[in-house]
This record gives structure tokens, sequence and C-alpha cells, in this order.
């Protein structure tokens, strides 16, 4: 049990919505590199991840993305569980259909241990819609992710994946910006193509707010923080611990 809850726990720390961003594509020949502190709490689990993420906007309206998290420091109780290790990568495509709405594409890699991350291909796919009202951006994300049976048989549920971010206009040096990711689980795990937990319904809420700051034309730094809610939700994706969760991120990002 204990395995199991430090393995949810571990997945947790890294389950927010998976695109770069829910705004438009930037201009072609841009990008961005960023490199992000996670530190998790739930119960008595504590983990810290770090993560290089980037993307690149080769052509007009196309932008291609890649996320590679490591897990640093992973303890239950103060005590280290020696579980240090490089997690799933995501590598994903996102493009700008029209101003307003673009599509996206992830796919997640079994890069990492698989006696603590999925163990199969996931795919992580929807669409997005954006609106500049002057005052306040909102950015909207609807997804739907697929994850298919590793060598290990099992075979997670589905997962609908909704989130909406408003991005107040305050000043051109600091950035804040709040929201909620809404996750639903829409059917039951399989275990060798059999039943292996009820799970279909279940919902996991996670509000989070944050600020960016720029230092420069060329670097930023980025704080936020995220809750996770949702009892049934997280029992399942912490392998049964249904406490509330907090994730404290920072980064620093910069910009070409």
């Amino acid at each position: 049990m204990l395995k199991k809850i430090i393995m949810g726990a571990a997945l947790l720390a890294s389950s927010s919505f998976a695109t770069y961003s829910q705004f438009p594509v930037p201009a072609a020949q841009s990008g961005e590199a960023r490199l992000n502190a996670d530190f998790s709490m739930q119960d008595k689990w504590k983990g810290l991840d770090l993560t290089v993420k980037g993307r690149f906007v080769p052509v007009q309206n196309l932008e291609l993305f890649l996320n590679l998290p490591f897990a640093v420091v992973t303890r239950w109780d103060g005590n280290d569980v020696d579980q240090e290790r490089m997690k799933n990568m995501t590598f994903g495509a996102r493009y700008q259909i029209i101003p307003n709405v673009a599509g996206f594409l992830d796919v997640t890699f079994p890069t990492g241990k698989k006696a603590y991350d999925d163990d199969g291909l996931t795919f992580y796919f929807g669409g997005q819609y954006s609106q500049d009202f002057g005052a306040v951006s909102l950015g909207t994300e609807l997804g739907l992710a697929i994850t298919t049976e590793g060598d290990n048989k099992v075979k997670p549920p589905m997962e609908l994946s909704l989130n909406a971010e408003l991005d107040p206009n305050v000043s051109p040096v600091i950035s804040p910006y709040f929201g909620a990711t809404l996750k639903v689980l829409l059917n039951d795990p399989k275990l060798d193509g059999h039943k292996a937990g009820d799970t279909s319904g279940d919902i996991g809420v996670f509000p989070y707010l944050g600020a960016t700051f720029k230092i420069n034309e060329m670097l930023s730094f980025d704080a936020n923080a995220t809750f996770g809610l949702g009892k049934d939700y997280l029992r399942y994706t912490c392998g049964g611990n249904d406490k509330v969760s907090i994730t404290l991120e920072a980064g620093i990002i910069a910009k070409f």
C-alpha cells in the first residue's frame, strides 16, 4: 500500500494539463525554454521534481513542445524512499487553426521506471479557445487522454480534461493569472482485459494561481500554486491517498 501511495503521489505531482499554453501560438521562428521546480505535498508525501520544458514554432501557426521531468526528491513521512529518476517524457504539437482556436496532440512515452510511472503510451488531444478582452485574456482547453496497455497489462481509464485560465492585464512587468482544471475519469481501469476498479465518473478539481515577472526582454520568472481536490479521483490516482494535494512551482523562462 505504501508503494502505491508513493507512486500515486509522484504521478499526481505532474498531473497538470499537458500543453505548454492555452493561448495562441507565437510568431514563426520563436520559442521558449523553461526550467521548473515543482514541490508537491500530500499527506505524508513530499516530492521535488525538476522539469525541462521547451517549445518552438518552426513555421507560422505550428508549435512543437517537449517536456522532460525528473524526480530529484521523494520522501514519505520524512524518510527517503529512493525513487529519484527520469519520468515519462512528453512530445507534442499544436496548430493555430484560426486566431481564436487551436488543436493539439501530445504523446507521453514510457521513459520512466515501470514500477512507478505509466507503462504505456498516453495520447492527449483536443482543442483550445482563447480571447483577448483587453483588460483580461481568457484561455480554455478541452482534451481527452487515452493511455494504452503496457507490459504490465494495466490499462488506465480514459480521462477528460477541461481547463480555463484568466490572465488580467496588470502591468508590463507583472502578469498574474488564475484558473482551474477539471479532470473526469470516463471509465474503469483494466488489468489483463478485466475490470480492476470503479472509477467511472470520478472527478478531480485543480484550482491554481500564480504570476509571471518579467526580468528583461529575454528572461522571466514564474511562480504558482496548484491545489488538488476530489476524494474519489485522488484515491485512485494517488494509490488510496485522498488528502488534498498542494504543488508549488517556480520556473525560469528564456525566450528566443
